[in-house]
């Protein structure tokens, strides 16, 4: 390794916090690993980590968006949502959230309960997200779904496979998917 350090030098330390009220398999976990060093710059501490503070991702978020700034001069990130809201009560019961950025919208969550599924809620909704886009200006529109999900929707709806890759567990694919607006 460079620095003189060796790999029995580096440090590796797990902790696992589990709040008292998680059930088995939902435990909170928080790894580190840290290299010895002079410099206290090159020697942060880093942890894996799944709660998210929100303060904590604004860094990410916020660095980014200044790092995009920096280099192109621009940066046009919105979100977006559609939502389908039941009659009655007015309640959210189904719709999309994305965002889009760069000229590109990108679909992050869809969803419907099975009972509205089959009733062309689905294609209405992408068409109002994909009409969307076209006023931000952008000229794709990119998701994500798994194989046990609705590729052959989005297929049906003018969408092509960019890429596939195997999950777990056996026999389940995610399909990156786009369309040109």
């Amino acid at each position: 390794m460079s620095n003189g350090i060796t790999v029995e030098q580096v440090l590796f330390a797990t902790k696992k916090t589990q709040a008292a009220e998680a059930s088995p398999g939902t435990a909170a976990v928080r790894r580190e690993a840290n290299l010895p060093n002079d410099d206290p710059k090159a020697n942060p501490d880093i942890a894996v980590t799944d709660e998210l503070d929100s303060a904590d991702a604004a860094v990410i978020s916020d660095g980014l968006r200044a790092y995009y700034l920096n280099r192109t001069g621009y940066y046009d990130f919105r979100p977006l949502a559609v939502f389908v809201r039941d009659s009655q009560t007015g309640k959210v019961i189904g719709g999309l959230h994305e965002r889009s950025e760069f000229g590109l919208v990108y679909i992050a969550w869809f969803f419907f309960p099975e009972d509205l599924r089959r009733a062309r809620i689905g294609s209405r909704v992408l068409a109002m997200a994909e009409e969307e886009g076209r006023q931000r200006g952008c000229t794709r529109i990119a998701l994500t779904t798994l194989s046990i999900e609705a590729p052959g929707f989005y297929r049906k709806q003018g969408y092509n496979v960019a890429a596939t890759i195997d999950c777990e567990p056996p026999g389940l694919t995610r399909y990156y998917m786009m369309k040109k607006l």
